[in-house]
């Protein structure tokens, strides 16, 4: 549970928060307890944003390291309704 992607998303940069004086950092008062997992970094995912009580957290996808960024896919088939596949119909005269 502890590794799974929404645990971490949830839980990131939980650790440096202190939500109640008299318990250390990383405390959940609703579960009442301590998070297992405090420090961890996320490998795929950048934080964006997160409102001030973090009820909203917002993230961003990072680009794959292992991708080209100027890869494209040709393709051979065409599609039925470009243009070209297209046939052109004449107005009958009346």
């Amino acid at each position: 549970m502890k590794n799974s992607l929404i645990y971490k998303l949830c839980f990131y940069r939980f650790g440096e928060v202190r939500t109640r004086q008299d318990q250390e950092s990383g405390f959940d008062t609703v579960r009442n307890a301590v998070i297992g997992r405090k420090n961890f970094d996320l490998t795929y995912f950048r934080e964006s944003y997160s409102s001030m009580r973090w009820l909203v957290r917002i993230y961003e996808v990072l680009p794959l390291p292992n991708r080209a960024p100027k890869f494209k896919v040709k393709s051979t088939i065409k599609a039925p309704n470009t243009p070209s596949n297209l046939k052109v119909m004449k107005r009958p005269k009346f």
